[in-house]
């Protein structure tokens, strides 16, 4: 293990006693969910498969990226994978400039083309990049949980996003201002080279999310999407509507509730009052299209890439 800084005097650091379904609502209900995707009715149980043949799964691949250890770095008692893999005395260096606050779901942490105040590095929180166009449709072009950071435009020298950053499951980030966060990058070389690692397994990402909205099925999507949430989350329930899926895949909800009742009735998830569980994950994954196992390479290969860093 190495040193900790759970005792350490940073503002507002500490682990909340609550679970994640603990800490979401369930605003809005979808009802039965043993067999069938219909409002109004009783929920139904599901044994959730744990796993997973691809050795570069979404889950491992996050996973590894949760868990190395390398000295000399410092334990947040968080999960945010850029923060835990600094060198002791960059973190020191940022230690009073970090304070964790908690995002909830549906909570617009930016607005599109408006000034970033401050970079946020997630621990179990999960936030999408959004993209809407002028008739009102949207389309998520990125996701990021505690392997990345969200802000990653001043990195790039920008200041604002063309994109809004959407919270979709509730969690903490420890948040830095944007001010504090620019002149880091003056002196701090150690976080620019793990920020220009992950800047460029974003982009890769954000890439291939792009052409499967174009060239993939909403079942293929939406089975992508289900899985990567269900690693997210730890592989338990998350909090999903229908509304939340039609928004960040770019769908009508029609099209949602036909291709999530095709899923439920093979048995691959269960729903229930907003509530998701990935029952055969397996299964799930041979119905997703190749994006998921590509997505989940360049989380592995960004593994690699950062450990030679977090030695230095």
């Amino acid at each position: 293990m190495h040193q900790g800084v759970a005792g350490s005097n940073v503002r507002g650091i500490h682990r909340s006693p609550q679970s994640r379904s603990q800490r979401e609502s369930t605003s809005g209900t979808f009802g039965r969910c043993g067999t069938r995707w219909h409002r109004n009715g009783e929920c139904g149980a599901g044994h959730i498969d744990s796993g997973w043949p691809d050795r570069h799964t979404g889950r491992k691949a996050i996973a590894k990226l949760s868990k190395r250890r390398a000295a000399p770095r410092i334990d947040l008692g968080a999960e945010n994978v850029i923060l835990s893999s600094l060198p002791l005395d960059d973190y020191k260096r940022l230690l009073p400039k970090l304070e964790r606050v908690k995002l909830t779901r549906g909570h617009l942490v930016y607005r599109a083309h408006r000034k970033i105040e401050a970079v946020y590095f997630p621990e179990d929180a999960v936030v999408t990049m959004v993209d809407a166009l002028n008739d009102q449709r949207t389309v998520e072009v990125g996701t990021i949980g505690r392997e990345g950071m969200v802000g990653i435009n001043i990195f790039l020298a920008g200041a604002a996003s063309p994109d809004q950053a959407i919270v979709q499951l509730s969690g903490t980030a420890i948040r830095m201002s944007a001010q504090d966060f620019r002149r880091e990058l003056t002196v701090g070389a150690a976080l620019q080279r793990l920020l220009l690692a992950y800047a460029r397994a974003l982009l890769a990402v954000i890439s291939q999310s792009v052409a499967c909205s174009q060239h993939h099925t909403i079942q293929q999507r939406l089975a992508r999407w289900l899985l990567t949430f269900r690693d997210y989350s730890g592989g338990g329930e998350f909090m999903m509507l229908q509304s939340s899926m039609a928004a960040m895949l770019g769908a009508r909800r029609e099209g949602i509730t036909e291709a999530a009742h095709k899923l439920q009735t093979a048995s691959l998830i269960s729903y229930c009052r907003g509530r998701i569980r990935v029952l055969d994950g397996p299964g799930l994954g041979r119905k997703s299209c190749e994006c998921y196992r590509f997505i989940a390479r360049q989380y592995a290969a960004l593994n690699l890439a950062l450990k030679p860093i977090a030695r230095a």
